[in-house]
């Protein structure tokens, strides 16, 4: 990051301490030490008094919007980094949130957190949408190629590839509580009228979720990575979600999360769309 991260923090704190004192916010959701740990994680700052608690660091991995969710009805503030600042937007297009009812600190010049490969393939690295912008933008457009795993890749290759990958799946959906775009009052996964998908922790069943989760994201993955960071067998996570990032900007011209007037790219209908097919 071009910026400081201590500058970066005290700036953060004095921006919550103000709009806390202020009343413009009930709450603010951001990353501080935990009591205990002592490691980053999410912290919810209520009072102007412990704005002070409020950081930012190369170790704030986690996508805070989520955490949006639940608080709709009141005014919360969000300290959001540029991909955060996506994820936002993607719930605006899709009527999730209402902006009136989100105050954003949104961090400039991010060149990504430790131990997060999608950072390298990110081209955003000022906040899309924001009420007020913590440090200094970045100018010139980061030149950023999405690395597509399966490019080349024969279709008995992938099966293959991802016969494997999925074997080490134990099913504790790590990736669904971190993904912002899992979002539904009930996963498929929950449902037992009908059962998608079995109990145990098997080939088939493994597949089903993974292969119905990254159907539910074509189109709305914005291929930050929450995912694989959380995954603790180490499941390459994004081989799905990126390739159908990149399909859909090829194809579709269509990146998710830089316009909140915009739908996400199956939201909409056309009986006689003349478009490709995204299976085609």
């Amino acid at each position: 990051m071009g910026n400081n991260y201590s500058e970066i923090s005290k700036k953060i704190q004095e921006a919550g301490r103000k709009i806390l004192s202020e009343g413009k916010v009930e709450r603010i959701i951001g990353f501080g030490r935990g009591e205990f740990t002592g490691q980053i994680t999410p912290i919810f700052v209520t009072e102007s008094e412990r704005a002070e608690e409020l950081l930012f660091t190369p170790e704030c991995d986690m996508m805070l919007a989520k955490y949006l969710l639940d608080y709709k009805g009141s005014k919360t503030g969000i300290v959001a980094k540029p991909c955060d600042t996506r994820a936002i937007t993607v719930y605006l297009a899709e009527e999730l949130i209402k902006r009136e009812e989100v105050y954003i600190i949104g961090i400039n010049d991010c060149e990504g957190l430790e131990e997060n490969d999608a950072c390298d393939e990110c081209g955003v690295r000022n906040p899309v949408v924001a009420d007020e912008e913590i440090g200094k933008p970045r100018s010139e457009d980061v030149d950023a190629e999405i690395e597509d795993d399966l490019e080349g890749m024969s279709s008995e290759e992938r099966f293959e590839y991802f016969q494997k990958e999925f074997a080490r799946c134990i099913r504790c959906y790590a990736c669904r509580e971190a993904c912002f775009v899992c979002a539904c009052d009930e996963c498929f996964v929950d449902s037992n009228q009908p059962q998608w998908v079995g109990n145990s922790i098997g080939k088939r069943d493994n597949f089903t979720f993974h292969l119905m989760r990254v159907m539910h994201m074509a189109g709305r993955c914005i291929n930050c990575g929450a995912c694989e960071q959380a995954c603790p067998e180490g499941i390459n996570m994004r081989a799905l979600t990126k390739h159908l990032y990149r399909v859909a900007k090829e194809v579709y011209q269509f990146e998710p999360g830089l316009d909140p007037e915009e739908k996400t790219l199956f939201a909409t209908y056309k009986l006689n769309d003349s478009e490709q097919g995204f299976l085609d």
